[in-house]
């Protein structure tokens, strides 16, 4: 199943966030994501969902101090206690947006730490944050970022992720799959869609390099597009590229889809 979402994190950034899930809506989006959506109300961000007839589909659990560079917070030791606070209040914006996925960013490795101290504390963490979305019937997702752009992510790239939901071993952490860091890990990003279907509870899309619009980098997305299709995937394929002021025509890779 191909159905789109737009991320109003990095599409039409350019304007207040309730006027992005408008302008979404205009465009033929029939839901959104947002990455941190926490400095708005819950209830001020579904009323503008239901007023234009949209769906919530994805937020991020905070991420620590993500504008000073921090890439989440679940693999750092002595910061769990702050990292399951951010996954209670992400479960109560999703239920209160009627979302049904949360994602987690892993982190960064910090100095002083070794990777095997970190890796055990993103397992545990993530295990305790499956068994408190499992009770809110939210959907936990994790996500590798690729190394080029994010040196110290702890997950860097598909196979550790592979390695971290075998580690976790809950049925409620899923992975979310997303082509430009696939591809700027030098995954092909097609086989690592179909090979890890079973375990993906999310698509996003941008093209590689520059993280723009479909159709503007070297990722084969008709082909791409066309897989998503015809694979036994519900979810949805949510666009995350940045274009903060998009005009008319931009979509246009979408309505080709």
């Amino acid at each position: 199943m191909l159905r789109f979402s737009a991320n109003i994190s990095t599409l039409f950034a350019a304007l207040p966030v309730v006027e992005r899930i408008q302008a979404a809506a205009r465009a033929g989006f029939k839901a959104v994501e947002m990455q941190f959506p926490y400095d708005l109300p819950a209830a001020t961000l579904r009323d503008a969902t239901k007023q234009v007839g949209v769906e919530f589909v994805l937020i991020n659990i905070p991420a620590g101090d993500f504008a000073g560079g921090e890439r989440g917070i679940a693999c750092l030791p002595g910061r769990e206690a702050e990292f399951l606070r951010g996954v209670r209040l992400a479960g109560d914006y999703a239920n209160a947006l009627g979302c049904p996925r949360v994602n987690c960013l892993a982190g960064n490795l910090p100095e002083g730490e070794t990777p095997e101290q970190c890796w055990d504390v993103l397992v545990e963490n993530l295990r305790l944050a499956a068994d408190i979305l499992t009770q809110r019937g939210v959907k936990l997702l994790v996500e590798p970022l690729n190394r080029t752009d994010n040196p110290r992510f702890i997950l860097s790239g598909y196979a550790d992720a592979d390695a971290l939901l075998t580690a976790v071993g809950k049925d409620n952490l899923a992975l979310q799959y997303d082509s430009y860091h696939a591809r700027a890990g030098g995954e092909d990003v097609l086989e690592g869609l179909t090979k890890r279907l079973a375990r993906i509870g999310h698509i996003q899309v941008s093209d590689y390099p520059g993280r723009g619009a479909p159709g503007t980098g070297e990722i084969d997305f008709p082909r791409f597009f066309r897989a998503i299709r015809n694979l036994p995937y519900e979810g949805w394929t949510g666009a995350e590229y940045f274009c903060p002021n998009p005009g008319q025509g931009d979509f246009a890779w979408m309505t080709a889809a």
